[in-house]
């Protein structure tokens, strides 16, 4: 039977910041320095001060000994549950993702590397530009024979 890959799970640690009604340049989005920070692993709450007391938990040093590395992202996306001090529809979604570091692989849906498809330069031997001379051949003796007469006009 096929093996099925086991899925490894989405880790990340995610803040929503609420609009603020404004619009650039000045900040579009807000959150109080008391807002939590949620863990996807756990569903755990992390203030900003915890964060290193989250990256250290076993579930994220699972993804750390297996190469992955943390990111920030942000969405945006329309506000589910606005509360009537809300001064938009919209909330941005600030995360901590941990992600696997690319590795380019060797070659791309089977195909081969440039190096091995075009073909590599080999050394001829030197040929000669233009073939030998015929055996009845003489050499020019005076230079005015070499000249063609032009034709009267």
């Amino acid at each position: 039977m096929y093996q099925q890959q086991q899925k490894t799970p989405f880790c990340a640690l995610t803040m929503y910041l609420r609009s603020t009604g404004k619009k650039a340049p000045k900040f579009e989005y807000k959150a109080d320095a008391k807002s939590l920070f949620t863990c996807s692993l756990t569903k755990k709450k992390y203030k900003l001060s915890q964060i290193d007391e989250w990256y250290n938990t076993e579930g994220v040093q699972n993804f750390v000994r297996q190469g992955y590395t943390g990111k920030w992202f942000a969405k945006t996306q329309t506000n589910e549950s606005p509360n009537k001090y809300d001064q938009g529809d919209t909330v941005m979604v600030l995360s901590f993702i941990m992600i696997k570091p690319f590795k380019p692989q060797p070659n791309v849906d089977g195909m081969k590397p440039i190096g091995k498809t075009m073909p590599q330069y080999r050394e001829m031997p030197m040929t000669e530009a233009q073939p030998p001379a015929p055996e009845y051949a003489k050499s020019v003796q005076k230079m005015e024979d070499m000249d063609d007469d032009l034709p009267p006009f």
